[in-house]
């Protein structure tokens, strides 16, 4: 499997696929003026990959901050791994938040309902 690997900018988040244990993470402010241009090269990778990814594994967004232009982008991000993921249910998303950013817990719910998957909340940050 190809690898991911996308460092943080001031203006984008760090995007980053590790096969073991199986973790794919957005993680950091995404306010790019072409959230499309962004992404793009991310789905394209999912789409390209996701056959090979595991079952378990789990997809972590770590979004202090994201534009209204990062909004439509993160959804077709998302569903871009529910496609891939459609036929292996042990995977899980987690989405980080602070734990008085009602902001974010309300983009996780809302992104969680658009999709039509289960969007985990956690709060705090990931792990390492």
């Amino acid at each position: 499997m190809e690898e991911l690997n996308i460092a943080a900018t001031r203006n984008t988040p760090a995007v980053h696929y590790q096969a073991h244990p199986a973790r794919f993470t957005v993680s950091g402010n995404s306010i790019p003026e072409n959230a499309g241009n962004f992404y793009r090269p991310i789905m394209e990778w999912i789409a390209r990959n996701g056959a090979g990814l595991p079952a378990d594994c789990t997809f972590e967004f770590n979004l202090p901050y994201f534009n209204s232009s990062s909004l439509k982008a993160l959804y077709l991000l998302l569903m871009e791994i529910k496609n891939a993921m459609q036929d292996r249910k042990e995977h899980r998303i987690a989405w980080y938040v602070e734990e008085e950013d009602e902001f974010m817990q309300e983009a996780a719910d809302t992104f969680a309902e658009l999709t039509g998957m289960h969007i985990e909340v956690c709060h705090g940050a990931p792990k390492a």
